[in-house]
């Protein structure tokens, strides 16, 4: 077991064989794992993750000190707390763990072997630019690679086809449905009043709930949410954790095309400068 292990690995590595190093399959799993660990320390990079790592190395190491020495009232005591520290792990770190898995599903190699979904935005557009004109608040979450299951299934389920008006029937004031988030997903209309993590992001922005969770989907998994705000009816689109904002109604399709596709914010930024001139 990991907790088995010991400072004997000191031993072994001066047992090693050498003489094997330059074998190409050696190369290729130091590769492999260094790979591994530079994914790892992307993913936890600037978050509390890498401080909780630190500490957790620390008592591993403490514990291998304490064995190999035999000190064995401090051995029993780190050997005591490993199993509570391996699970507070899991409970403090729930959000950079999914995040973590979040970026690795962003990697080129897994997106290649996804099928890339496809929708038709047009009705999804011209309800967006119909609800900033009538000044009606909504948010709209297009799904991507990672699935948005567990939302919808804690949402009301319409497994409808995308048409303008329904999105607009949904998000019309006082209707029963229009607090919360519509959920598209393989090209239907998934979920509606579907409550979203928020964001922390914007502080103490006058960005009200229906934008910091528009945000906060962006920050768990992939997806492109679209918001329009019932005080000012302009309009958002979020994606990546970052708010792009305001977005004008006739540059919408542009970038949200892009994004579809791949492109990043800034990319598809500076398509619609060009498109522009």
């Amino acid at each position: 077991m990991f907790w088995g292990y010991r400072l004997d690995f000191l031993k072994n590595l001066l047992l090693f064989d050498f003489n094997n190093f330059y074998n190409p399959r050696v190369g290729i799993d130091i590769i492999l794992v260094s790979v591994l660990f530079y994914l790892g320390y992307i993913a936890i990079k600037n978050t509390r993750a890498i401080q909780f790592i630190l500490v957790i190395g620390g008592i591993l190491l403490l514990g291998s000190i304490a064995s190999y020495f035999e000190l064995e009232l401090l051995d029993w005591l780190i050997s005591s707390i490993r199993p509570a520290v391996v699970f507070l792990a899991i409970v403090l770190l729930q959000p950079e763990l999914r995040r973590a898995f979040t970026e690795l599903g962003k990697s080129p190699l897994v997106k290649f072997f996804n099928i890339k979904p496809n929708y038709e935005l047009d009705e999804m557009i011209s309800a967006i630019q119909d609800l900033a004109e009538a000044k009606t608040g909504s948010i709209i979450v297009i799904t991507r690679n990672i699935s948005l299951r567990q939302y919808v299934d804690q949402a009301v389920i319409l497994d409808a086809n995308i048409t303008s008006g329904l999105l607009k029937t949904i998000f019309i004031k006082n209707s029963p449905l229009h607090d919360g988030a519509v959920i598209i997903e393989q090209n239907r209309v998934a979920s509606a009043s579907t409550y979203l993590p928020m964001s922390d992001q914007l502080g103490t922005s006058t960005m009200g709930a229906r934008h910091r969770s528009a945000l906060g989907i962006t920050e768990d998994t992939d997806a492109i949410s679209l918001v329009t705000s019932e005080e000012t009816g302009e309009i958002s689109v979020c994606h990546e954790g970052k708010m792009i904002h305001p977005v004008k109604s006739f540059e919408l399709k542009v970038l949200l095309t892009d994004l579809m596709d791949g492109k990043s914010s800034d990319e598809s930024g500076t398509a619609r400068k060009r498109s522009k001139q």
